[in-house]
């Protein structure tokens, strides 16, 4: 980052630099998405919890209006408009991070968040096939390997850390565009190329939060909706495996949570990764909407021009440092958008 853009940066938490902002992002709402949290078992990856409460602390004390999703959604759907200065916040896949890092954060400062479930992580019977992927990659002796994926032949070699780590991204970008059923069979083959043996069960570092700790973050305040029972790229799949990731997750879900939210999340939630078919289940189901994971603010008037909006609703990823998450929720990032022509 130039020094330039660090100072712009800095400068937005200038007294009265929020203000300035505030207009441009009237009448639009923001959500963020995040994934990981550091903990004892997963001590590298995600964010900190720190510089989380450092986060929700300014946004209290700024007075933004930090809404659940689902308040957010109706206001914009129902109401017709969305609070000025409204941010939302969810958290993706239900981590056992989530439950004993996340939740305690956000119920200290009294902040609504929603955490979307694979419900089949919880109840134990798989963990996530991106982490089968780095947990390969992690336990291997090897510095090699030739996989075959796709219909190609996917080859890599490491001499370093960060060498293996464009290795395993490469692969598991690779794994997305790929039916559902041979991605499992290519990670299959991946690990025995490596000469690495997957566990039946997640090690610490990829376990779930329980059901039972799914209700007590609820009795804090955290909310929780579905994501799928085994998470893949819907669009991957046949109509019947959507239907049902999409039905069973969600009643999963009903039957253990006090208070499931009617807000789905579509698994890595890119452009392709979902189609008509998904969003027609979910309007028969009765959702009030479902997220996705690219950029975008939530309005009013996008749901109006968009009869599939509700379904399509855009999320921004968590920017783990102040400065940077001041320029999203103060407007500055929207007055950005808007030049560019990107805001509806």
């Amino acid at each position: 980052m130039s020094r330039l853009k660090t100072l712009a940066l800095q400068m937005m938490l200038l007294p009265g630099a929020e203000a300035l902002f505030a207009p441009f992002a009237r009448g639009r709402g923001i959500i963020f998405m995040l994934h990981r949290f550091r903990s004892p078992e997963n001590p590298d990856e995600g964010y900190d919890a720190l510089s989380v409460r450092r986060a929700l602390g300014h946004l209290r004390r700024a007075k933004y209006n930090i809404l659940s999703i689902d308040q957010l959604l109706h206001s914009a759907l129902v109401d017709g408009r969305v609070p000025d200065r409204s941010v939302a916040f969810t958290i993706d896949d239900g981590y056992l991070d989530h439950a004993t890092v996340a939740g305690p954060v956000f119920a200290e400062f009294d902040c609504p968040v929603t955490t979307f479930v694979t419900s089949g992580f919880l109840d134990g019977t798989l963990w996530f096939w991106w982490d089968h992927i780095a947990y390969a990659f992690a336990n291997t002796k090897r510095n090699a390997v030739r996989v075959a994926l796709g219909g190609r032949e996917a080859a890599y070699r490491w001499e370093s850390a960060s060498e293996r780590a464009v290795a395993q991204g490469d692969f598991t970008e690779r794994c997305k565009e790929v039916p559902d059923e041979e991605k499992h069979a290519a990670i299959a083959r991946l690990a025995a190329s490596l000469e690495v043996d997957l566990p039946d069960q997640p090690p610490p570092r990829y376990a779930p939060m329980s059901w039972a700790q799914l209700r007590e973050c609820e009795r804090r305040g955290m909310s929780f909706g579905p994501h799928t029972v085994t998470h893949p790229v819907l669009s991957r799949v046949t109509d019947d495996r959507s239907q049902w990731e999409l039905t069973e997750s969600w009643s999963r879900l009903q039957q253990e949570a006090a208070a499931p939210m009617p807000v789905f999340c579509y698994p890595n939630g890119r452009p392709g990764d979902f189609t008509e078919r998904e969003m027609r289940t979910l309007q028969q189901l009765g959702f009030l909407g479902a997220v996705v994971g690219w950029d975008g603010f939530v309005s009013a008037r996008s749901t109006r021009i968009d009869a599939n909006a509700r379904f399509n609703v855009r999320r921004f990823p968590y920017p783990d440092d102040l400065p940077h998450l001041v320029q999203f929720v103060s407007g500055a990032e929207c007055a950005k958008a808007l030049l560019r022509g990107e805001v509806a």
